[in-house]
């Protein structure tokens, strides 16, 4: 039996929302392109986007459960990124 990968998922911002890929292209050494390139920092966070931090600083599924049900969408093109929940109305950024 061949195994091989089955699904592909991007996850443009950390624990808020994930996209289902057809394809990728991959570069030895080098993440999932778009792949957690951005992060909410919570209230109490010592991120000031001049180092790197634990991810305690930013919100997350540990710690916020409601965000599994958050999806989204990068769009490579245009640098938008929209979020959708479905409790809540989309928001679309750049």
């Amino acid at each position: 039996m061949s195994e091989g990968i089955t699904h592909i998922w991007r996850h443009p911002i950390k624990s808020h929302g994930r996209e289902p890929l057809e394809s990728a292209s991959l570069v030895a050494g080098q993440c999932l392109p778009g792949d957690r390139v951005w992060a909410v920092a919570h209230e109490a966070s010592k991120a000031d986007g001049s180092a790197w931090v634990p991810c305690a600083n930013f919100s997350r599924v540990a710690k916020a459960p409601q965000l599994m049900a958050v999806e989204a969408r990068y769009d490579t093109a245009t640098g938008k990124v929209t979020l959708t929940h479905p409790t809540q109305d989309a928001l679309t950024f750049t």
